[in-house]
């Protein structure tokens, strides 16, 4: 994927694509409007993270700023400050935008969010396998090697799994180390003991299966201990005797907290 200039700044076309609808949605609200920024054109790769890592500070091995990915959010209208953010929230994330606060409350860093597209289930699979480590520097990666900016070490392997997720194919954390998930993956395509520069010609030009078009889903949380869930987005939550019930209608956020 090629990065495309959004303003002044260079984004991914499906995070240009989630803007524009956000803007639409904003300009919806009497008196709201967007304030966006982004990665200046010049620092939008491993250099510019090493000259100015941005909000997060993060190295480039780390940082989403390389990936055309990570935006800067906030709210012009008449409302305070929690107010606002909360607002933001409602309207960004059920569209795929992923804050870096946990919670709508302002701080330092409350106007950081990442859109992570096709990569967001890289975080969920290897979260899900209690390898939570794994997951934001494999979705980071994963970022980089699709936009072509990647400059650590292991590309080609970090591609071949760049690629088995991108088509839903659940392999790991991309780390450049093709260990037998990786392997079994390759056999299951037809790919085992293929040259790893032609298993690529052989993946880039995949597509990955279409989706369904997305029902409503149900699901619940069963807790023992004094807690609090706390819901945004398409996710909405119910006490129930044991625990919570949570009605999911598109991308949100749960986050349990236990006493």
């Amino acid at each position: 994927m090629s990065l495309v200039q959004y303003r002044s700044t260079l984004i991914t076309e499906d995070t240009r694509e989630a803007m524009n609808r956000l803007e639409q949605a904003a300009a919806a609200i009497e008196g709201v409007k967007i304030k966006y920024g982004g990665v200046p054109v010049a620092k939008a790769n491993w250099a510019g993270v090493e000259e100015d890592g941005g909000p997060l500070s993060l190295p480039p091995a780390y940082s989403m700023r390389p990936t055309g990915r990570e935006v800067y959010l906030g709210l012009e209208g008449p409302f305070e400050k929690v107010e606002g953010l909360s607002l933001l929230w409602s309207l960004a994330v059920p569209l795929g935008f992923v804050p870096w606060h946990r919670f709508p409350v302002p701080g330092v860093h409350d106007n950081v969010f990442h859109y992570l597209g096709p990569w967001a289930s890289i975080g969920d699979f290897l979260h899900g396998e209690g390898r939570g480590e794994h997951a934001w520097p494999s979705m980071c990666c994963a970022a980089q090697v699709e936009v072509g900016n990647w400059e650590g070490p292991k590309l080609v392997e970090r591609e071949v799994q760049m690629h088995l997720h991108r088509l839903g194919v659940q392999c790991g954390p991309v780390d450049g180390m093709l260990g037998p998930r990786s392997i079994a993956s390759l056999k299951a395509l037809g790919l085992g003991g293929v040259e790893l520069s032609d298993v690529l010609e052989q993946l880039r030009p995949l597509k990955p299966p279409a989706t369904a078009p997305r029902d409503r889903n149900h699901a619940h949380i069963n807790v023992g201990l004094p807690s609090e869930v706390f819901t945004s987005g398409g996710i909405k939550s119910m006490r129930t005797p044991t625990g919570y019930a949570l009605t999911i209608d598109g991308p949100g956020r749960a986050i349990l907290m236990v006493d």
